[in-house]
């Protein structure tokens, strides 16, 4: 059973030794999101299961190596070989100060919302005091300097989803719509879905501790607790 989560953004420059020295806006993201990471593993979980987008569905090894280099691959060349895909590298990352056991779970960033439910459910349903960390991130059009440039419809979309996943909101997180998440970048959309659903056996209260889009992508670290023993 599910009893802690948190969700936190899959960017990149939390990887360590990606931004050259310290950044500002980063140290912040990476505190709340080690914070986060603390308070799960803090409800004496026996596992941890890092849940994050991935070319496609699949475990992955929990000793694969950190992407190295390009962390996206020029169009038309393959992904490092046996490398982890950046989601699960992060949250691997955030983790690593933890003698907990992890499990990498990729899920396909396109997966149906009928597939990220029935991978939830399975997660959920594992014995034990099971922890769950989620890695991904919002829109990434929210403005000229976006890596998507604008849409209109990015900020509205963005605002719903904080709003969900602060208030532990199953139902809209389950409800999101993935042509319009492709459309938008949003790159957690699936994650989070999986998240619904494998939390869904019980009421959780939801805590922001980070929210903002600093590089023009929406980042959140969110904790989920459960609200009743």
């Amino acid at each position: 059973m599910i009893v802690a989560a948190c969700c936190v953004p899959q960017a990149p420059l939390l990887l360590p030794g990606l931004t050259g020295g310290p950044v500002p806006e980063v140290e912040e993201l990476r505190a709340a999101a080690l914070t986060a990471v603390e308070t799960v593993v803090g409800r004496g979980v026996d596992e941890i299961v890092v849940v994050g987008g991935a070319p496609h569905t699949r475990p992955y090894p929990s000793d694969a190596p950190t992407p190295a280099g390009r962390l996206a691959p020029a169009p038309g060349r393959p992904p490092q070989p046996g490398a982890l895909p950046v989601p699960l590298a992060v949250g691997r990352s955030l983790l690593s100060g933890h003698p907990v056991p992890l499990i990498l779970q990729g899920v396909d960033e396109h997966a149906s919302p009928g597939d990220g439910r029935d991978l939830g459910l399975e997660i959920g349903a594992r014995p034990g005091r099971t922890g769950l960390v989620v890695v991904g991130d919002g829109g990434a059009r929210r403005g000229e300097k976006a890596p998507g440039y604008v849409d209109p419809r990015a900020l509205d979309v963005d605002a719903s989803i904080g709003e969900a996943l602060t208030r532990a909101d199953l139902s809209a997180l389950a409800a999101l719509d993935p042509g319009l998440c492709d459309d938008l970048l949003i790159r957690g959309r699936a994650a989070w879905q999986v998240m619904a659903a494998a939390a869904r056996a019980r009421s959780w209260t939801g805590h922001t501790l980070y929210g903002d889009a600093p590089f023009g992508v929406a980042y959140w670290v969110v904790t989920w607790l459960p609200t009743t023993p």
